[in-house]
Protein backbone atom coordinates (compact mmCIF):
# COMPACT_ATOMS: atom_id res chain seq x y z
CA UNK A 1 0.00 0.00 0.00
CA UNK A 2 1.56 3.42 -1.04
CA UNK A 3 1.50 5.65 2.10
CA UNK A 4 2.88 9.02 2.69
CA UNK A 5 3.35 10.37 6.40
CA UNK A 6 2.36 13.65 8.19
CA UNK A 7 4.20 14.62 10.91
CA UNK A 8 3.58 18.27 11.45
CA UNK A 9 5.09 20.33 14.81
CA UNK A 10 2.23 22.83 16.28
CA UNK A 11 4.94 24.13 18.28
CA UNK A 12 7.65 24.96 15.77
CA UNK A 13 7.55 28.68 15.14
CA UNK A 14 6.92 29.58 18.81
CA UNK A 15 9.52 30.18 20.54
CA UNK A 16 11.96 32.45 22.71
CA UNK A 17 13.64 33.58 19.32
CA UNK A 18 10.06 35.67 18.52
CA UNK A 19 11.42 37.38 21.89
CA UNK A 20 15.09 38.32 21.52
CA UNK A 21 14.92 38.21 17.36
CA UNK A 22 12.73 38.87 14.86
CA UNK A 23 11.81 35.26 13.81
CA UNK A 24 8.18 34.74 11.77
CA UNK A 25 4.79 33.04 13.79
CA UNK A 26 3.40 30.23 11.73
CA UNK A 27 -0.12 30.02 12.88
CA UNK A 28 -1.69 26.91 13.72
CA UNK A 29 -4.12 28.40 11.20
CA UNK A 30 -1.29 28.61 8.18
CA UNK A 31 -0.42 24.74 9.16
CA UNK A 32 -3.98 23.70 8.50
CA UNK A 33 -3.84 25.71 5.13
CA UNK A 34 -0.72 24.09 4.14
CA UNK A 35 -1.91 20.33 5.27
CA UNK A 36 -4.88 20.54 2.84
CA UNK A 37 -2.17 21.80 0.09
CA UNK A 38 0.09 19.09 0.91
CA UNK A 39 -3.00 15.88 0.96
CA UNK A 40 -4.58 17.51 -2.33
CA UNK A 41 -0.87 17.14 -4.06
CA UNK A 42 -0.22 13.42 -2.54
CA UNK A 43 -4.52 12.35 -3.81
CA UNK A 44 -3.43 13.72 -7.56
CA UNK A 45 -0.74 11.15 -7.56
CA UNK A 46 -2.98 8.34 -6.62
CA UNK A 47 -1.50 7.09 -3.29
CA UNK A 48 -3.31 4.64 -1.35
CA UNK A 49 -3.34 6.18 2.40
CA UNK A 50 -2.24 9.12 4.28
CA UNK A 51 -0.95 8.21 7.78
CA UNK A 52 -0.80 11.09 10.15
CA UNK A 53 0.63 11.95 13.89
CA UNK A 54 -2.00 13.23 15.95
CA UNK A 55 -1.56 16.52 17.89
CA UNK A 56 -3.64 18.52 20.20
CA UNK A 57 -4.43 21.36 17.75
CA UNK A 58 -5.75 18.92 15.15
CA UNK A 59 -4.00 20.27 11.97
CA UNK A 60 -5.35 17.62 9.73
CA UNK A 61 -8.33 17.56 10.94
CA UNK A 62 -9.24 20.19 7.24
CA UNK A 63 -7.44 18.31 5.05
CA UNK A 64 -8.43 15.04 5.58
CA UNK A 65 -11.92 16.58 5.36
CA UNK A 66 -10.70 17.67 1.66
CA UNK A 67 -10.09 14.26 0.62
CA UNK A 68 -12.89 12.20 2.13
CA UNK A 69 -13.72 9.39 -0.03
CA UNK A 70 -10.06 9.71 -2.05
CA UNK A 71 -7.84 8.30 -0.13
CA UNK A 72 -7.47 6.40 2.62
CA UNK A 73 -6.52 8.89 5.82
CA UNK A 74 -5.45 6.95 9.22
CA UNK A 75 -3.97 8.13 12.81
CA UNK A 76 -0.66 6.90 14.41
CA UNK A 77 -2.53 4.86 17.79
CA UNK A 78 -0.22 7.15 20.03
CA UNK A 79 -1.05 9.85 22.62
CA UNK A 80 -1.58 13.49 20.92
CA UNK A 81 1.62 14.61 20.68
CA UNK A 82 2.72 17.59 22.81
CA UNK A 83 6.61 17.30 23.13
CA UNK A 84 9.48 16.52 20.68
CA UNK A 85 9.51 12.84 21.68
CA UNK A 86 6.03 12.49 20.17
CA UNK A 87 7.57 12.99 17.24
CA UNK A 88 10.42 10.65 16.82
CA UNK A 89 7.80 7.99 18.42
CA UNK A 90 5.51 8.56 15.38
CA UNK A 91 8.22 8.60 12.79
CA UNK A 92 9.04 5.22 14.03
CA UNK A 93 5.82 3.85 14.33
CA UNK A 94 5.50 4.88 10.52
CA UNK A 95 8.17 3.27 9.10
CA UNK A 96 7.42 0.62 10.85
CA UNK A 97 3.86 0.36 9.24
CA UNK A 98 5.81 0.84 6.08
CA UNK A 99 5.27 4.44 4.88
CA UNK A 100 6.88 5.29 1.96
CA UNK A 101 7.82 9.08 2.73
CA UNK A 102 7.17 11.45 5.43
CA UNK A 103 6.31 15.17 4.93
CA UNK A 104 7.46 17.55 7.69
CA UNK A 105 6.22 20.49 9.20
CA UNK A 106 8.63 22.21 11.14
CA UNK A 107 12.23 23.81 11.63
CA UNK A 108 15.72 22.31 11.92
CA UNK A 109 14.73 20.94 15.53
CA UNK A 110 11.46 19.71 13.85
CA UNK A 111 13.12 17.71 11.41
CA UNK A 112 15.77 16.35 13.76
CA UNK A 113 13.67 14.86 16.23
CA UNK A 114 11.87 12.91 13.18
CA UNK A 115 15.17 11.81 11.77
CA UNK A 116 15.67 9.74 14.71
CA UNK A 117 12.62 7.46 14.44
CA UNK A 118 12.13 7.63 10.40
CA UNK A 119 15.12 5.57 9.79
CA UNK A 120 15.97 5.00 5.93
CA UNK A 121 12.05 6.72 5.21
CA UNK A 122 12.79 10.11 2.77
CA UNK A 123 11.46 13.39 4.17
CA UNK A 124 9.79 16.10 2.63
CA UNK A 125 10.91 18.81 4.76
CA UNK A 126 8.14 21.70 4.54
CA UNK A 127 10.07 25.22 6.50
CA UNK A 128 7.59 26.47 9.26
CA UNK A 129 10.00 26.99 12.34
CA UNK A 130 12.63 29.31 13.27
CA UNK A 131 15.95 28.55 11.72
CA UNK A 132 14.88 26.58 8.24
CA UNK A 133 18.33 25.38 6.76
CA UNK A 134 16.88 21.59 6.92
CA UNK A 135 13.43 22.22 5.42
CA UNK A 136 12.70 24.20 2.90
CA UNK A 137 10.50 26.63 1.73
CA UNK A 138 8.58 24.74 -0.19
CA UNK A 139 4.84 24.68 -1.70
CA UNK A 140 3.02 22.40 0.42
CA UNK A 141 0.94 21.27 -3.62
CA UNK A 142 4.69 20.45 -4.53
CA UNK A 143 5.61 19.14 -1.34
CA UNK A 144 2.40 16.42 -1.35
CA UNK A 145 2.93 15.59 -5.51
CA UNK A 146 6.85 14.80 -4.40
CA UNK A 147 6.02 12.50 -1.59
CA UNK A 148 3.19 10.86 -3.95
CA UNK A 149 5.81 10.17 -6.78
CA UNK A 150 8.34 7.94 -4.22
CA UNK A 151 5.64 6.04 -2.91
CA UNK A 152 3.70 5.21 -5.64
CA UNK A 153 6.95 4.21 -6.95
CA UNK A 154 7.09 6.50 -10.36
CA UNK A 155 10.16 7.72 -9.02
CA UNK A 156 13.10 5.94 -7.21
CA UNK A 157 14.67 6.97 -3.98
CA UNK A 158 18.25 7.23 -5.67
CA UNK A 159 16.53 9.58 -8.38
CA UNK A 160 14.43 12.23 -6.29
CA UNK A 161 16.56 11.97 -2.86
CA UNK A 162 20.25 13.10 -1.23
CA UNK A 163 20.99 11.88 1.78
CA UNK A 164 22.18 14.26 4.72
CA UNK A 165 24.54 14.51 7.05
CA UNK A 166 24.73 14.73 10.87
CA UNK A 167 26.96 15.65 14.07
CA UNK A 168 26.84 12.67 16.37
CA UNK A 169 27.52 13.68 20.19
CA UNK A 170 29.29 11.48 22.32
CA UNK A 171 29.14 11.01 26.12
CA UNK A 172 32.01 8.68 27.46
CA UNK A 173 31.82 6.48 24.73
CA UNK A 174 27.75 6.16 24.19
CA UNK A 175 25.92 8.40 21.12
CA UNK A 176 23.86 10.96 23.31
CA UNK A 177 22.36 12.85 20.56
CA UNK A 178 22.74 13.90 17.24
CA UNK A 179 22.42 17.03 14.98
CA UNK A 180 21.49 17.77 11.84
CA UNK A 181 22.73 21.26 10.84
CA UNK A 182 24.74 22.41 13.66
CA UNK A 183 25.98 21.71 17.24
CA UNK A 184 26.97 24.45 18.91
CA UNK A 185 28.86 23.85 22.29
CA UNK A 186 27.91 27.38 24.73
CA UNK A 187 28.98 28.64 27.97
CA UNK A 188 25.47 28.84 29.22
CA UNK A 189 25.33 25.64 31.82
CA UNK A 190 21.66 25.05 31.28
CA UNK A 191 19.23 23.79 29.25
CA UNK A 192 16.74 26.92 30.16
CA UNK A 193 14.86 27.96 26.84
CA UNK A 194 17.17 25.57 24.81
CA UNK A 195 17.54 28.70 22.01
CA UNK A 196 20.74 30.27 21.52
CA UNK A 197 21.17 33.67 19.90
CA UNK A 198 23.49 35.00 22.31
CA UNK A 199 27.09 34.11 20.16
CA UNK A 200 29.62 35.68 22.43
CA UNK A 201 28.71 32.26 24.74
CA UNK A 202 29.56 30.16 21.63
CA UNK A 203 32.84 28.13 22.65
CA UNK A 204 33.08 26.17 19.63
CA UNK A 205 30.22 24.77 17.08
CA UNK A 206 30.70 21.82 14.47
CA UNK A 207 28.72 21.98 10.80
CA UNK A 208 27.07 19.34 8.00
CA UNK A 209 26.19 22.06 6.15
CA UNK A 210 27.71 26.05 5.99
CA UNK A 211 25.30 27.51 3.33
CA UNK A 212 25.51 31.49 2.48
CA UNK A 213 22.19 31.85 1.47
CA UNK A 214 20.65 30.37 5.12
CA UNK A 215 19.72 32.17 8.51
CA UNK A 216 21.21 30.34 12.01
CA UNK A 217 24.39 29.71 13.41
CA UNK A 218 25.64 27.51 10.50
CA UNK A 219 25.49 30.93 9.02
CA UNK A 220 28.62 31.84 10.48
CA UNK A 221 30.71 29.01 8.51
CA UNK A 222 29.82 30.00 5.54
CA UNK A 223 31.54 33.15 5.55
CA UNK A 224 34.33 30.55 6.24
CA UNK A 225 34.01 27.85 3.71
CA UNK A 226 30.13 27.48 2.06
CA UNK A 227 29.54 23.78 2.34
CA UNK A 228 26.30 22.03 0.30
CA UNK A 229 24.19 19.37 2.19
CA UNK A 230 25.79 16.39 -0.09
CA UNK A 231 29.29 18.27 0.19
CA UNK A 232 31.52 14.91 1.69
CA UNK A 233 33.28 17.06 4.96
CA UNK A 234 31.99 19.37 7.52
CA UNK A 235 33.12 22.25 9.02
CA UNK A 236 34.83 22.76 12.77
CA UNK A 237 34.93 26.44 14.53
CA UNK A 238 36.19 27.55 17.54
CA UNK A 239 35.39 31.23 18.79
CA UNK A 240 37.44 33.55 20.74
CA UNK A 241 34.65 35.12 22.88
CA UNK A 242 36.20 38.32 22.15
CA UNK A 243 38.25 39.97 19.62
CA UNK A 244 41.92 39.68 19.59
CA UNK A 245 44.96 39.92 16.94
CA UNK A 246 44.75 36.40 16.01
CA UNK A 247 40.78 36.65 15.44
CA UNK A 248 39.19 36.50 12.04
CA UNK A 249 35.69 38.55 12.83
CA UNK A 250 32.68 37.54 10.04
CA UNK A 251 29.32 39.12 9.72
CA UNK A 252 26.45 36.59 9.87
CA UNK A 253 22.49 36.46 9.92
CA UNK A 254 22.08 33.51 13.03
CA UNK A 255 18.58 34.45 13.50
CA UNK A 256 15.82 36.49 12.07
CA UNK A 257 16.20 39.84 11.58
CA UNK A 258 19.85 39.65 13.94
CA UNK A 259 23.22 40.22 12.09
CA UNK A 260 26.04 39.70 14.35
CA UNK A 261 29.78 40.03 14.20
CA UNK A 262 31.41 36.77 15.00
CA UNK A 263 35.41 36.64 16.78
CA UNK A 264 36.73 33.17 14.93
CA UNK A 265 40.00 31.61 16.90
CA UNK A 266 40.33 28.74 14.50
CA UNK A 267 38.45 26.92 11.94
CA UNK A 268 39.21 23.38 9.79
CA UNK A 269 37.39 21.10 7.62
CA UNK A 270 35.78 17.63 9.67
CA UNK A 271 35.97 14.25 7.64
CA UNK A 272 33.56 11.54 8.34
CA UNK A 273 34.14 9.16 11.27
CA UNK A 274 36.35 12.14 12.47
CA UNK A 275 36.07 12.39 16.48
CA UNK A 276 36.89 16.18 17.83
CA UNK A 277 36.87 16.23 21.67
CA UNK A 278 34.40 18.54 23.68
CA UNK A 279 36.69 20.64 25.49
CA UNK A 280 34.01 22.82 28.10
CA UNK A 281 32.72 22.23 31.48
CA UNK A 282 30.50 23.15 32.34
CA UNK A 283 28.26 24.48 29.58
CA UNK A 284 25.45 22.97 27.11
CA UNK A 285 25.28 21.69 23.21
CA UNK A 286 22.59 23.27 21.58
CA UNK A 287 21.58 20.98 18.81
CA UNK A 288 20.12 22.56 15.76
CA UNK A 289 19.92 25.58 17.82
CA UNK A 290 18.26 24.22 20.79
CA UNK A 291 20.27 23.39 24.26
CA UNK A 292 19.66 19.66 24.68
CA UNK A 293 23.36 18.76 26.26
CA UNK A 294 24.34 19.19 29.60
CA UNK A 295 28.39 19.07 29.95
CA UNK A 296 29.42 18.40 33.13
CA UNK A 297 32.38 17.59 35.26
CA UNK A 298 34.21 14.43 34.63
CA UNK A 299 32.66 13.67 31.47
CA UNK A 300 34.20 13.04 27.99
CA UNK A 301 32.32 13.85 25.16
CA UNK A 302 33.20 14.46 21.14
CA UNK A 303 31.67 15.01 18.33
CA UNK A 304 31.46 12.70 14.74
CA UNK A 305 30.74 13.63 11.28
CA UNK A 306 28.49 10.99 10.24
CA UNK A 307 27.16 10.45 6.77
CA UNK A 308 24.35 8.28 7.10
CA UNK A 309 21.86 11.22 7.40
CA UNK A 310 18.45 11.24 6.82
CA UNK A 311 17.30 10.94 2.68
CA UNK A 312 15.45 14.10 2.04
CA UNK A 313 13.41 14.57 -1.15
CA UNK A 314 14.59 17.19 -3.80
CA UNK A 315 11.16 18.83 -4.58
CA UNK A 316 12.82 21.20 -7.23
CA UNK A 317 14.49 17.91 -8.70
CA UNK A 318 11.19 15.61 -8.19
CA UNK A 319 8.81 17.89 -10.01
CA UNK A 320 11.67 17.97 -13.21
CA UNK A 321 12.01 14.44 -13.53
CA UNK A 322 7.81 14.10 -13.01
CA UNK A 323 7.49 17.01 -15.75
CA UNK A 324 9.25 14.16 -18.51
CA UNK A 325 7.32 11.38 -17.88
Amino acid sequence: MSTVGIIANPAAGKDIRRLVAHGRVVSNQEKANILRRVFAGVVSTGADRILVMPDHSGLARPAAADVEGQIKVEYVEMGVADHQGASTRAAQAMAEQGVDCIVTLGGDGTNRVVAKGAGEVPLVPISTGTNNVFPANTEGTLAGMAAGALATGVLTRDEACRRSKRIDIYVNGERRDDALVDAAVSTQMFVGARAVWDTKSLHSMFLTRAEPASIGLSSIGSRIMPIAIDDENGLYIRFTGKPGKNATTVRAPIAPGMISDVDIQDWKVMTPGEKIEINLQPGTVALDGEREVELLPDQKVYAVLNSDGPWVVDVPTTMTLLATR
